[in-house]
């Protein structure tokens, strides 16, 4: 599923100044992102027409959300990646988030130096509602698309899908599978990550960097550990 810029390998951003650890995880994490990006494009091709992802198509882009500190880390990787690639858009990036944050910061349920949140969820929920119209940073709002696409949190690689995780399914966006027929959801149901890749990264990325906890958008682009 594509809807905003074509795929590129995550590899793009630069390593070559970091550790041993460092370059292990971002090739790691190179291919959990292909496995969970394959695993979501064939439900996207079962679901054929039912899902209607497409650039322009914003409504996922909109509102703060949880993040792993594995997403944290690639999005930073990917603000370096644009800013080689482009530095005027990796600023406006870069300026969208820092103001952003600033707003946010004073009601953010958790570390506000590190911009961690804590373990509450309705704490997480209240805060999410409230800024539920903030675009993220990292939106080109006047077309409609992610300035950091090949390096965006795995939650948005999987938004428009339904997701099987644990015996349980998380819906699919609502603005896919209007009319479908009984059983098409079902049909395209996906656990892009059954063998919990992200976990053990997750691990790895906090034993390396001592980064770990959710985060946001914002605060991951405002506030770079790396």
């Amino acid at each position: 599923m594509n809807p905003h810029d074509p795929a590129a390998p995550c590899a793009a951003a630069d390593e070559g100044g970091a550790g041993p650890a460092l370059q292990w995880l971002a090739a790691q994490d190179d291919e959990l992102v292909a496995a969970f990006d394959a695993a979501v494009s064939a439900s996207v091709a079962r679901a054929g027409d039912w899902v209607r992802c497409r650039i322009g198509c914003t409504e996922c882009c909109v509102g703060p959300f949880d993040i792993t500190a594995l997403d944290a880390w690639r999005l930073r990787r990917g603000l370096r990646a644009l800013a080689a690639a482009d530095p005027g858009a990796a600023a406006a990036v870069r300026q969208r988030a820092r103001r952003q944050w600033a707003a946010l910061r004073r009601a953010f349920p958790g570390n506000r130096e590190r911009g961690r949140l804590d373990d509450d969820e309705a704490a997480r929920e209240a805060f999410f509602a409230r800024f539920a119209d903030l675009p993220c940073p990292a939106l080109e709002e006047r077309e409609g698309r992610c300035l950091v696409y090949p390096f965006r949190p795995l939650s948005c690689r999987s938004f428009g899908v339904p997701i099987g995780c644990g015996g349980a399914m998380l819906p699919p966006c609502r603005l896919n599978f209007v009319g479908a027929p009984a059983g098409a959801v079902e049909a395209a149901t996906v656990d892009p990550d059954p063998h919990d890749r992200e976990g053990v990264l997750l691990a790895r990325l906090e034993e390396a960097t001592g980064q770990g906890g959710d985060s946001i958008v914002a605060a991951a682009l405002a506030l770079d550990e790396d």
